[in-house]
C-alpha cells in the first residue's frame, strides 16, 4: 500500500485539530470528577447552640419528651424539623418545632415555630422561651399553663402567630405583647386574664385574628382597636365589657367575625356596624338596657350566620329586607321584643336551615309555605295563632309553638306532637283541674329511677333538637329546648356518664344530662297550687382529673323558677369545688299558681365554648323534683330566705 493521499493527508491533520479541544475537555473533566470525589463533604446543618439548650430545656420543665420522628437529643432541627413533615393539624407530631437552616451558607438552623398542642403541660412558661428570637409561631394551646403571660414575650420580635388558648394563664397581658408589630393572629381566650385592653393594642396594625373571649377583661373596648384596619376577625366574648359597642367598629370593613356575646354592653347598638358588609358572622347578644333597631344589618348581605339574640331589639321584623340575605343558614333574634308579623321572605330564603324567633311579641299566622330547607323553627313564646300550614307534618321537622295562642282542638291535635295543647298560653289542659302534687324527672335518662327520696324519677329520652318538645309522663310534665350548639356539625342534646358520682346515693340519676345550647325549660302540669320544694341537681361530665385542660370547661347559665331569676351566672364546676363528677344540689321554695311550674335554665352567653369540644356549652342539668311542703314549714322558708336576701 502506498502513502496516504495528499488529501486524506489533510484531512488527518485538520481532525487531528479539532479532536484536540475535545480531548482536553474531557479531560478536564475527568480531572474535575476526581477532585471532586476527593473533596470533603459540606458540613451538616446545625441548630444554634443557644436555641437547642432552650427547646431541651422547655420540654424539661413541661414534663415533654419528643417523639421519635424528631432526634432531639443533639440537634433538634434534624428529622421532621426540616423535613415536609406537615406540623399544623398532626397529632403524630407533637410536641414538634419546625426549623429555617438557610443562615450562614445553609449550616445553622434557627427554630421558627414551636407546638406543645393539648399535652396537659403544666407550669409557668419557662424563661428559656426568651431565647428562640426567631419564633414566628408559637402554639401552646389546650394545656395547663399558668401564671402570668411573661413580659419578655416581647424579645420574640419574629412572632407572627401566638396562640396560648385554652389555659390557666391570669394577669394582665404584658404590654410588651403589643410591641410586636408584626403579629397577624393573636389568642387569648379560654385563660384568666384580666384588666383592660390598653392603647397599645393598636400598635399591631398588621393584625387579621384577635381572640380574647372566656376571660376576665373589663372596661371598654379600647378606641386603639380603630387602628387595626385589617382585622378580620375578633372574638370578644365571654369577658366582663361595659360601654356602649363602640362606633368606631363599624371602621374595620375588613371584618369577617364578629363575636361581642356574654358582656355588659349597653345599647343602643350602634348604627355605624352597617358598613361591615363583608362580615359572613355576627353574634352580639346579651346587651344589658338600652333599647336597638335591626336596621344596621340591613346591608350584611355575605352573612352566613346572624346572631342577635338577647339583645334589646325593638323592632319589626319589616323592617329589613331578608329577602336579599341568599347566604343566611342561621337566623337568632330570640329573646327579643320583636313586634308584628313574620314576613314571607324570610321564610323563602334558599339556604337558610335555623330559624328562632322564640320569646318575641310576634302576632300573625304561619305562612303557606316555606323553603324545604328550613327545616328548624322556633316560634315559642309569641302570640301566634291561627291554622296550621300542611308543612308543619314535614318529614324531620323541628318546630317548637309552645306558648302561643293556638287553638288545639280535635281538627288539628295529630297535626303535631302530643301535648301542645298544655302548653299554650294559660295552660288550657290544666287550668283549675289538678290531678297531681309532685313532680320528679330523670333528665336525659331512658328509665324510671326510684330515688332514695321516695320519688319516682321518670325518664325523658325524648329525641329534643334546636326546636321542639315533649309532653308526656304520669304525673304529667313536658319539656321544651331551643337553640342550635354553633360550631360542631352535630351538637348532642343528651350527655351519658358510666362513672359512679360522689356525694350521692342516686348516682344512677346521674349517667344521663340533657343539655341546651340556648333554653331550656320543663314544665310540671297539673300540680295543685301552693308552695313547693323545687329540686335541681347538676354534675360535670367532662374530665376527672382537675389538672387536665379539659377541666378548663366553665358551663355558665341563669335559672328561672316561675319567671322569677334565681341564680345568675350559676357554674357548676364551681359550685362542685372545681370537679367533675361531683353532684351540685339546688333547693328552692316555689308558689305554683294556675296548676303549672316552669323551670328555666337559660344561656346569657356566659362559660367557655369548646371544652372539651366545639358546642359544648349551655345549661345541663341531671335531675329535678317538685314536693309539697306544709304551710308552716313554708313560712319558715320564705323567711329565711328574706333574711339571707337582707344579709
Amino acid at each position: 500500500m502506498g502513502p496516504p493521499s495528499p488529501r486524506w493527508s489533510s484531512c488527518l491533520r485538520h481532525g487531528s485539530v479539532l479532536l484536540l479541544p475535545l480531548l482536553l475537555t474531557a479531560l478536564s473533566s475527568s480531572w474535575r470528577a476526581a477532585a471532586q470525589a476527593q473533596a470533603p463533604p459540606p458540613p451538616p446543618s446545625q441548630t444554634d447552640p443557644t436555641e437547642a439548650a432552650a427547646v431541651n430545656a422547655i420540654l424539661g420543665k413541661l414534663g415533654l419528651s419528643a417523639p421519635a420522628s424528631w432526634n432531639i437529643s443533639g440537634n433538634p432541627c434534624s428529622g421532621a424539623a426540616t423535613d415536609d413533615t406537615p406540623l399544623d393539624d398532626n397529632p403524630n407530631f407533637n410536641p414538634a418545632i419546625k426549623c429555617d437552616c438557610t443562615d450562614q451558607n445553609g449550616t445553622l438552623c434557627h427554630v421558627t415555630r414551636l407546638k406543645i398542642n393539648s399535652l396537659d403541660a403544666a407550669g409557668p412558661i419557662p424563661e428559656e422561651l426568651r431565647n428562640l428570637t426567631h419564633l414566628i409561631k408559637l402554639d401552646f394551646r389546650k394545656n395547663s399553663l399558668t401564671g402570668p403571660l411573661p413580659a419578655f414575650i416581647g424579645e420574640l420580635t419574629a412572632l407572627k402567630y401566638i396562640t396560648v388558648g385554652t389555659n390557666a394563664l391570669s394577669g394582665p397581658v404584658p404590654k410588651e405583647l403589643w410591641n410586636l408589630t408584626d403579629l397577624v393572629s393573636v389568642a387569648l381566650g379560654s385563660n384568666h386574664f384580666n384588666g383592660s385592653l390598653p392603647d397599645e393594642l393598636g400598635k399591631l396594625t398588621k393584625l387579621q385574628q384577635l381572640y380574647i373571649d372566656s376571660n376576665d377583661f373589663t372596661g371598654p373596648l379600647p378606641e386603639a382597636l380603630s387602628q387595626l384596619t385589617n382585622l378580620s376577625t375578633l372574638w370578644a366574648s365571654d369577658n366582663s365589657f361595659t360601654g356602649q359597642i363602640p362606633d368606631f367598629l363599624g371602621s374595620l370593613t375588613n371584618m369577617t367575625q364578629l363575636r361581642l356575646q356574654g358582656n355588659s354592653f349597653q345599647g343602643p347598638i350602634p348604627r355605624s356596624l352597617s358598613n361591615l358588609i363583608k362580615l359572613t358572622s355576627l353574634r352580639i347578644g346579651d346587651i344589658v338596657n338600652g333599647s336597638s333597631s335591626m336596621e344596621f344589618v340591613g346591608n350584611m348581605t355575605s352573612l352566613g350566620e346572624l346572631v342577635l339574640r338577647n339583645s334589646k331589639i325593638s323592632d319589626t321584623l319589616a323592617s329589613v329586607d331578608f329577602s336579599k340575605f341568599v347566604n343566611l343558614t342561621l337566623l337568632d333574634l330570640s329573646f327579643n321584643n320583636i313586634t308584628g308579623q313574620m314576613p314571607r321572605s324570610i321564610f323563602d330564603l334558599p339556604m337558610l336551615s335555623y330559624l328562632f324567633l322564640g320569646n318575641n311579641s310576634l302576632s300573625g299566622s304561619l305562612p303557606a309555605t316555606k323553603s324545604p330547607l328550613l327545616a328548624n323553627l322556633d316560634f315559642s313564646y309569641n302570640h301566634l295563632s291561627g291554622s296550621f300550614p300542611s308543612w308543619v307534618t314535614q318529614k324531620n321537622l323541628q318546630l317548637n309553638l309552645v306558648a302561643n295562642d293556638f287553638v288545639i282542638d280535635s281538627s288539628n291535635n295529630s297535626v303535631l306532637p302530643f301535648g301542645l295543647n298544655c302548653l299554650q298560653r294559660n295552660t288550657p289542659c290544666s287550668l283549675g283541674s289538678p290531678h297531681s302534687s309532685s313532680l320528679a324527672v330523670d333528665c336525659g335518662g331512658s328509665r324510671t329511677i326510684s330515688g332514695s327520696d321516695n320519688a319516682m324519677y321518670q325518664a325523658d329520652n325524648a329525641n329534643l333538637g334546636a326546636a321542639s318538645y315533649y309532653v308526656g309522663g304520669a304525673p304529667i310534665w313536658g319539656v321544651s329546648s331551643s337553640g342550635r350548639f354553633m360550631d360542631p356539625p352535630n351538637g348532642s342534646y343528651i350527655i351519658y356518664s358510666s362513672r359512679q358520682f360522689q356525694n350521692t346515693l342516686d348516682s344512677g340519676l346521674f349517667q344521663t344530662a340533657r343539655m341546651s345550647p340556648s333554653s331550656l325549660r320543663y314544665y310540671g302540669i297539673g300540680l295543685e297550687n301552693g308552695n313547693y320544694t323545687v329540686t335541681l341537681q347538676f354534675a360535670e361530665f367532662d374530665s376527672p382529673d382537675p389538672q387536665a385542660w379539659k377541666s378548663r370547661a366553665r358551663r355558665v347559665f341563669d335559672i328561672y323558677l316561675q319567671g322569677e331569676r334565681r341564680e345568675k351566672n350559676f357554674d357548676i364546676r364551681k359550685a362542685a369545688g372545681g370537679k367533675s363528677f361531683v353532684v351540685v344540689k339546688k333547693q328552692y321554695v316555689v308558689p305554683v299558681v294556675k296548676n303549672f311550674l316552669e323551670i328555666h335554665l337559660f344561656w346569657a352567653g356566659k362559660g367557655t365554648c369548646c371544652i372539651p369540644t366545639q358546642g359544648y356549652y349551655g345549661p345541663a342539668i341531671s335531675a329535678l323534683s317538685a314536693t309539697p311542703i306544709s304551710s308552716l314549714l313554708c313560712i319558715t322558708l320564705w323567711t329565711t330566705r328574706a333574711a339571707v336576701k337582707l344579709v
